[in-house]
């Protein structure tokens, strides 16, 4: 399954990866306190002069999932995704990530392209492609299903946070 998100956002794209995507504080509070996540922690972050960072994270959301799903996923899933900031190519800057779920690995897909294009003095648009694949025999499709519409709400939910921390922090355009 892949599909693509788009959420405007109050900055333009260079500012954003060089003031922001990365910044720990911003992180900490976009995990814990816009997306209520109950764990959030960098694993790992290197930033080669060649300006390509990765970072790997390990965080804990709250999943609300039906019983069908709870069924296949237990109560609590955390996932780690490692990502790269590729800065030549289509889109660049760009962040490429897969994500590598604590419960059916070997059975789950999922990868994250995401960029910002600039629309106008002090505005971007966050787009964000998706790939994801379960492959679990009966419950597969209700599994991917699910996970897209968590993602779309939880990238929501991440938009309207950081548009408000960018304005609180006088990084949003005006």
């Amino acid at each position: 399954m892949k599909f693509t998100i788009r959420h405007p956002y109050a900055i333009e794209p260079e500012p954003f990866w060089r003031e922001v995507f990365f910044d720990h504080d911003y992180n900490e509070k976009l995990y814990k306190k816009g997306l209520e996540f109950e764990a959030f922690d960098v694993v790992e972050e290197t930033s080669p002069p060649d300006g390509r960072k990765t970072r790997k994270v390990r965080v804990t959301p709250k999943i609300d999932a039906p019983a069908a799903i709870r069924k296949v996923l237990g109560d609590s899933v955390s996932y780690v995704e490692e990502g790269r900031l590729e800065v030549a190519g289509p889109n660049a800057p760009k962040w490429i990530a897969r994500v590598l779920p604590s419960k059916l690995a070997d059975k789950t897909t999922i990868k994250a392209e995401m960029w910002l294009e600039r629309t106008g003095p002090g505005q971007s648009d966050r787009v964000v492609e998706f790939e994801i694949e379960v492959k679990m025999f009966g419950v597969g499709g209700m599994v991917e299903k699910f996970l897209e519409k968590t993602m779309r709400e939880s990238y929501q939910k991440a938009a309207d946070y950081t548009n408000q921390w960018l304005r609180a922090n006088g990084k949003a355009s005006s």
